[in-house]
Order: C-alpha cells, then structure tokens, then sequence
C-alpha cells in the first residue's frame, strides 16, 4: 500500500479535478454533448437514433457523422442516471483519470531500462509518477475530460492499446488488448484513424526483433500474428464507412481542401505573370499551395503562443488568458527534450515519434491549430516535461546540499501551486463570464420555460446564434424521440456538406428578423444578439456574468 500511495493520491487528484461539479463546469452544454445524450436516451426508448436509425455505427447527428463509441459509452449512464449533463460527461471524466493511470504503466514500460547516459540516470517508477501528475494537472487533458468528448475517450483507447501492446511483449496474450483498444479508438473519433495506425505502426517497427524472432518461431510471433488478424476483422467495416458518401462528405467538409484560399492564391500568383507556362504552372499551382498550407497548419501546432500562451482560438477548446498547458513548463519541456535525445531506449524513439505524429489528423484540416483534434499530443507533452522535471530533481537530489534542495523545491512546489491555482481560477470563475456561448450557457432555462409556456403558443421562433439549438431543446425537454423521429425537418446541406433541423413540433431554429417576425400571431421569439424592442421583452436570461444573453418577446 505504502509503495502504491504516490500514484493514489495523484489519481484521487485526477478525479477530484475531473469529477467536481462536472454538471455545471462547464457552464452550459455545448450541441455535440446534447446530441450524444439525446442519441443514447433516443436508443433507450426506441432502439432508433434521432433520424430514426437502428443501433447505427456512424451516427449522422448535423449531417457530420460522427463514431459510435462514445455514443454507446453513454448509454448506460443515461439508463442509470436519467437524460442529464451528468450522465453525457461522466464517462469521458472517468475516461480521462483511467488515463492518468494508464500513461503512468505505460511510462513505466517503455523506460525501465536503465539509460546509458549518467545525467539522465533516473528512477523510472519517478519519472512515470511526475509524468502521471502532469497529466493529472494539464488544462488540455482537463479541457476534454470534464466535457462530453469523443475525443478524450479515443485517447484512452490508444493509450490502453499501447500499455497492451508492451504488456505484450512479455505476455502475449496482452496482443489481443492492444487490437482491441486500437479498433476501438478508430470508431471513437475521427482524428484517431489516422493517430492510431501510425502510432500502431511505429511500435511494430520499434520492437520488430522481439515479435519476429529469426532464430525461432516463440509463442509472441503466433499470438501477435493471430491478433492483428483480429484487429483487421475489427476494422474492416471501417473501410466502408469511409468509401461511403457519408465518410466522404465528412472529410470533405472539414479538410484544408475545403478552403479555396490556397487555389486561388495560386491563381493570384500566376496573373502575375505574362503567360501561364509551364514554367509558371510549376512555380505556382494548388498542389504547392495546399502543400504549404499544410506544413503550415501542423508547425502551428507546435508554436509556444499556441502551446504556451493563449492557445486555441476555438473558445470552447481553452480558458481565457491560458495556453495549451502551463507556461512554468517551459524550461522542463525543452530540458526534458534535451535529455530524451541523450537516452539510449525504444522509450526515447517512440516519444519523438509520437510527438511528431500527434497534430497530422489536425493539420489536415483547414482549422489549424486545432487543439481538440490534435488532443493526442498531450500524452508526448507530458513525457517530455516529465522527464524534465526529473532530471532537475535527480540532479538536486544528487547534489547532497539540503539547503539547495529544499530552496528549490519549495519554489518548484509555489510555481507549480500557483499555475494549477490560476487555472483552477480562470476555469471556475472567468471562463463561463467570458466566454459563455462556447458552451452554450442558457438553453436548460430556455426549455424550461418554453416546456410551461408550449401549448400557449402556435410558433416558438429560437435564434440560431449558437450553433445547433434544436439538440439542446431536445436534450433538456426530454422531447419523446418517437415523436422527433416524424417531425424533423432539415435544411439544405451547406457548403462544407453539413445541414441541422429547421423544426420539430411547434419549435422554429433559425435567424431572428424582428421587423418581419413580430408579425407573426401567437409567436414566442427567442432571440440571442438578434436586436429585439426591449419594451417588448417578457422574459431574459443573462449570462454567468449578470449580461442579457436571450431575451423572449410574446406576439400574443
């Protein structure tokens, strides 16, 4: 017990951090939440998703398609705990502290052996606890583990695959696990059916010896061979899923192909020449520029602002004033890169690959940097860092002076407090006053209010401001999903592929234009930042911050 305390305690802090007043931080719930909720209750009630699918393997959502599991993750927690914030984020909660753990065994594995280089000469069971903490403590994982995400669930996928991959190597029957969890994690999230296979790939290459011996044909060569047969069978429904006009227009809507700015930069630049030669062609056309813009979108994930100092621009993906993790970790993450490129282990290899691995899936889309996409490479982060910090502290503790050893951890100790504190801060007390359209603060007050107004009006008009608004009426009205299945009626697909629900029973989603809608008789108008007459406002929900946010005017 005494020898298990350290990772204990850290994953009680993972959890508290994770699990403390998740129903209401973060203030809201954004579109995506509702409609994995709604889509499991739906499931529960009628074995049908909201567009009237049976136990579907892409669930088509706003026309965007999105993986099962986490879907399906849900359902049971819906079962148990009702239609309810709760029970959409709890699992990606529990998720994100199994991973602290995970990455701890995994740390483990990959560097118990002992390096070759004396300065970096480290206790492995050290090293994977500072880099569990760190994880534990880091705003990109908490971001995503205390939210309704695909995407953190993938990531415990992969991590449970590759602790099952090095398990593996010692007891093979650990094979069919690292299968297991790596197929799951490409029906998980998007970004992972390009993270997994290369991250798959990379660790096959690395330990290639150990699984095909040339002396001998041990049990590790027949059981790994029987395994990835496995792991094939599992992701073969995956290929059609992605050949399908469903899986096309996915990728077609969010792809940096998506975005014409590139060919018509090409096309800018050749005007600027005499004759469109070959010549020209060569220097300047779409195939050079979406290159670019490419390389672009994947440096730019590894830029200090975005890692360090504000980072994504997406505002339901940060808290205001911070960047992807801690800026106190600096010095530690290029210390701890520095010492990785001295050790002599696969752990090193794999630690570099990963890190270079980890923002592909996003730089191929046109939204760059993109921190949920690219959410993988925290786990890298934090090996580095992690290895960082142990090296500082092995070098002090070598040093034999408790003066400086006490100095300096006392001031590690106040750094690290006082960035997790500022954090904690800005999360719980300015993130929902800033920013609370991020995650749609306000729609359980509008349904509760529209659900006793309802049958008084022949119309409910409700802006379409904030991003899919039909989901969360559906969510927080528990709106019988046999009935959705008949009323639902959806726009034209948009230009990126995607379309949403126009209406459903007496509810309306769309634009609010006030002059032209006030007309309507009997009408409740819910508007967002649409302007309204203020003296005929009847009811208005502010946000965190004390700021009307929606306001109701009655065409009665």
């Amino acid at each position: 017990m005494k020898k298990n305390l350290p990772i204990i305690l850290i994953l009680i802090l993972a959890a508290a951090l994770r699990l403390f007043a998740l129903d209401k931080f973060p203030a809201g719930l954004n579109a995506d939440e509702a409609a994995i909720g709604y889509n499991a209750w739906s499931l529960i009630q009628t074995g049908k998703d909201e567009h009237a699918m049976s136990w579907p393997l892409v669930f088509r959502s706003f026309d965007d398609y999105k993986p099962p599991i986490y879907f399906y993750l849900v359902v049971p927690f819906v079962k148990i705990l009702g239609l309810n914030v709760w029970s959409v984020r709890l699992p990606s909660a529990l998720l994100g502290t199994a991973t602290v753990y995970l990455l701890y065994l995994v740390v483990y594995l990959l560097f118990k052996k002992k390096t070759t280089d004396e300065s970096c000469h480290i206790k492995t069971n050290n090293f994977a606890l500072i880099t569990a903490l760190i994880l534990a403590v880091s705003p990109w994982h908490l971001q995503f583990s205390r939210g309704g995400w695909e995407v953190n669930a993938a990531l415990f996928f992969i991590l449970l695959g590759i602790w099952g991959f090095l398990k593996g190597l010692e007891k093979p029957r650990y094979f069919f696990l690292y299968v297991t969890s790596m197929a799951i994690s490409l029906y998980t999230y998007h970004s992972a059916r390009v993270i997994s296979p290369l991250i798959s790939l990379t660790l096959i290459i690395l330990y290639w010896k150990s699984l095909f011996p040339i002396s001998s044909l041990r049990l590790p060569t027949k059981t790994f061979l029987l395994s990835c047969l496995v792991g094939v069978l599992l992701a073969l429904p995956l290929a059609s899923q992605l050949l399908s006009k469903e899986g096309q227009s996915r990728f077609t809507g969010v792809s940096v192909f998506s975005d014409t700015g590139p060919l018509w930069q090409a096309l800018e630049m050749r005007r600027a020449h005499q004759g469109d030669t070959v010549y020209v062609k060569a220097l300047h056309n779409q195939y050079l520029s979406y290159g670019l813009r490419f390389v672009k979108n994947y440096l730019s994930h590894f830029s200090p602002r975005f890692l360090f100092v504000t980072g994504d621009e997406i505002a339901r993906s940060k808290v205001p004033e911070m960047g992807q993790t801690y800026l106190f970790l600096i010095p530690f993450y290029f210390l701890g890169l520095f010492s990785l490129l001295k050790l002599d282990s696969k752990g090193k290899v794999f630690t570099l690959v990963w890190i270079l691995i980890a923002p592909l899936a996003a730089a191929l889309t046109f939204q760059s940097p993109h921190a949920l996409r690219s959410q993988n490479m925290v786990i890298p982060l934090s090996i580095i860092s992690g290895l960082g910090f142990s090296v500082v502290l092995n070098l002090l503790f070598r040093s034999g002076k408790k003066w400086l050893v006490g100095s300096i951890s006392a001031l590690l100790l106040i750094l690290g407090g006082y960035s997790v504190g500022r954090y904690l801060h800005l999360y719980y007390v300015h993130y929902p006053k800033t920013l609370p359209y991020a995650w749609q603060y306000g729609f359980d007050q509008i349904a509760d209010y529209v659900g006793q107004q309802y049958y008084n009006y022949d119309r409910i008009l409700i802006s379409d401001r904030y991003d899919q608004p039909y989901i969360l009426m559906a969510f927080f009205l528990k709106y019988d999903p046999r009935v959705l299945q008949q009323e639902l009626v959806m726009t034209p697909r948009d230009k990126f592929g995607f379309s949403t629900v126009r209406k459903f029973g007496r509810m309306e989603f769309r634009q609010i234009n006030y002059q032209e809608d006030k007309k309507l008789s009997n009408t409740l108008i819910i508007s967002a930042d649409e302007p309204v007459d203020d003296k005929a406002v009847i009811y208005t929900i502010n946000d965190p911050a004390g700021l009307p946010m929606y306001k109701f005017v009655s065409t009665k």
